[in-house]
């Protein structure tokens, strides 16, 4: 998954994970740490909407390549396990499309 790119990024995401530093995270970490948990948990469609609930809020370029580095996280899925987590590759491809297609900040 390509939502934490530095070592200092990671170790947010560890400190975050023991619940030791949430109130010193950004909501562009928030938003990323939640999209990774849902991920993993299947709910595709419980993080898609977090993000346009998101982008509601904040159009800012961070929260652009959070919803980009998300939708190609689930193009590395099958289609196997899209389809048994309700998401199909045709959600993904227009996903990235509707945020290619959003003016950001």
């Amino acid at each position: 998954m390509a939502f934490f790119r530095t070592k200092k990024d990671d170790e947010k995401q560890l400190k975050a994970f023991d619940g030791s530093d949430f109130n010193n995270m950004g909501s562009a970490d928030l938003l990323q740490l939640l999209l990774k948990k849902l991920i993993l948990e299947g709910n595709y469609n419980k993080a898609e909407n977090l993000i346009f609930e998101e982008l509601e809020k904040n159009k800012s370029r961070v929260i652009k390549d959070t919803a980009i580095d998300f939708y190609n996280t689930l193009l590395g899925k099958s289609d196997e396990d899209l389809i048994s987590n309700n998401f199909s590759r045709e959600e993904v491809l227009q996903g990235l499309e509707d945020i290619n297609s959003m003016h950001f900040e």
